[in-house]
């Protein structure tokens, strides 16, 4: 029997709403967090508020950011800004209604020239900048209460969204001006496109302490229906001047999403077989009754949809109301393997059309395997682009009775076609490696690649996908598949031979990877494996050198 796989993932939610189990990724991203790619570093900054070896540590190199753009502009939509003024100069902080972007403002060892006896350093804690503002009094009309604002945040009507932001009063407690009544008090406000305002959440008085400590502030608030779009503002609710001195860092809005489980994940399914996999959809709101099934034939790049929508109906009792769908299929054969089956879910039948309502669950897969043991066990199967050649590599731990293996090609993921051959080892139980080279993969666009590998007596089975960019020269990082399982493929372009640095973080900016990758002129595709640890959600990548600085978001499922 050939060991074959077919993976299912769990769920894609539209407009999920009211749910207490998971959070969707930061609608906001680096925008909220105040890091790269969205904040870059200031060179005209002062020198007193930085050192090129970060000694003393309260002035570590490129402490300052650029600015945010300024509130009285309205052509930037979807871009933060604040209605304070940008500072980067010694003393710059002074007097009120004044703000910068600064990674580290002061610790025990001392303060720096912006402002010397504030103390702060970034919320997130992986050498970010945060923002560091010194309120004017909001009774005064002469000033504006906003610190920061952002506009059309796209949101799904009747969905359920939290809001966090963490704060820190910069003023130590042992500080002359650490007055009672002047402590920072700020509110979290959300204007909808309908023109409804909502203050989703506040700080209340954040107390004075000789060691500044960041505090959490968090809040819900429903999009109502027919609302698509959000403004985030955070506003200065106190009414004096002195002390009213408060930093903002990892700003989030993530949608609130289901509990979801699989009956099946475990089971085994063999040829010629029929499973079935049974989704129970988890939403005590009871709004996220439409649903359709989707497909991929090319490892989650695209998917299409198998079914029209259609409704459910939700049972159980208050706390705990669900339904359950049952995903056929039908004889299952070599030929589908790599094939990726999903459910969407939303509140109505035309959310489907809104691609960004979309957020992903991949807490569950399942894979149906052969009943038999392995004769060829596949360890990776990578394809990389160059000089306008693509150059196939793989490796197995094992091979029992094997053949050969050949080597289709495609152009949109579906239709492969045969273009050559490579001599197995037949039987062996170290790791062997084998490579093949398409000299005419075609130009521009993407090529898609899998394996069939045959047995002496005829049998066969197929490898997963792998695509490869081709031949375009690209001014953006591109990765595949996204969302991720075990491994993803970084693809993107460079002008000379080099050394680069990779960075892969979490949510909220924190280091999970880091590794030094060998960059070619032309266009490149990397496969990362050997990932640590990852839990599902969102992560960013980052790739750069003197020559490059790419970014790029993606999905662990």
């Amino acid at each position: 029997m050939k060991k074959i796989y077919v993976s299912f993932i769990a769920l894609t939610f539209l407009g999920v709403t009211n749910l207490n189990a998971q959070l969707g990724p930061n609608l906001l991203g680096a925008k909220g967090t105040f890091s790269a790619p969205f904040v870059t570093p200031n060179p005209n900054a002062a020198a007193c508020t930085q050192t090129e070896d970060g000694i003393p540590s309260y002035r570590p190199k490129d402490n300052i950011g650029n600015k945010l753009e300024n509130l009285d502009d309205s052509n930037l939509p979807g871009t933060p800004r604040s209605a304070y003024t940008y500072v980067f100069e010694s003393n710059g902080l002074l007097p009120e209604y004044t703000y910068t972007i600064i990674k580290n403002i002061g610790d025990a060892n001392g303060g720096n020239c912006i402002k010397w006896d504030w103390r702060a350093q970034d919320h997130t804690g992986d050498g970010g900048w945060f923002m560091a503002v010194n309120g004017a009094p909001s009774s005064n009309p002469q000033y504006s209460r906003i610190f920061y604002r952002i506009e059309d945040i796209t949101v799904c009507p009747g969905t359920e969204y939290q809001f966090g932001a963490w704060v820190i009063n910069l003023l130590p407690g042992t500080s002359p001006a650490a007055l009672p009544g002047s402590e920072p008090d700020i509110s979290f406000v959300v204007k909808s496109s309908n023109g409804q305002i909502d203050t989703i959440a506040r700080s209340g008085k954040i107390g004075y302490q000789n060691t500044p400590e960041w505090k959490e502030v968090t809040g819900t608030f429903t999009a109502a229906a027919g609302v698509t779009s959000v403004t985030l503002e955070v506003v200065n609710s106190t009414t004096v001047a002195a002390g009213n001195d408060l930093g903002l860092d990892d700003i989030s809005l993530r949608v609130t999403q289901s509990n979801i489980t699989l009956d099946g994940a475990d089971e085994k399914w063999c040829v010629g077989t029929n499973p079935k996999i049974t989704f129970t959809v988890h939403d005590n709101s009871r709004t996220n009754s439409w649903y359709k099934w989707q497909i991929s034939t090319d490892g989650g790049a695209t998917f299409t949809d198998s079914t029209a929508p259609a409704q459910a109906t939700f049972v159980g009792t208050e706390g705990n109301y669900y339904y359950n769908l049952e995903l056929n299929i039908t004889n299952v054969q070599e030929s589908m393997n790599g094939r990726i089956y999903r459910l969407v879910a939303a509140t109505a039948e035309d959310a489907f059309g809104n691609s960004t309502c979309a957020l992903y669950d991949q807490s569950y897969t399942v894979v149906a395997t052969a009943c038999g043991p392995t004769p060829v066990d596949l360890m990776n199967f990578n394809a990389r682009y160059n000089n306008g050649q693509v150059t196939l590599d793989w490796q197995t731990a094992q091979e029992i009775n094997s053949d050969r293996f050949e080597v289709y090609r495609s152009a949109d993921g579906q239709n492969y076609s045969l273009i050559g051959s490579v001599k197995s080892a037949g039987n062996s139980s170290m790791v062997k490696s084998y490579s093949f080279e398409d000299a005419n993969p075609g130009n521009g666009g993407y090529a898609y690649y899998k394996l069939k590998q045959i047995d002496i007596d005829g049998r066969f089975m197929f490898t997963s996908v792998a695509r490869v960019n081709l031949g375009t020269a690209q001014a953006t990082l591109q990765v595949y598949p996204n969302p991720f399982a075990s491994h993803f493929t970084l693809s993107f372009s460079a002008t000379k031979n080099a050394d680069a640095t990779l960075i892969l973080r979490n949510s909220i900016g924190q280091p999970v990877l880091q590794k030094v990758i060998k960059t070619v002129k032309g266009n490149n595709t990397v496969d990362i494996s050997n990932l640590p640890v990852l839990h599902p959600g969102v992560y960013y990548a980052t790739i750069h050198n003197e020559e490059l600085n790419f970014n790029i978001k993606l999905q662990k499922q």
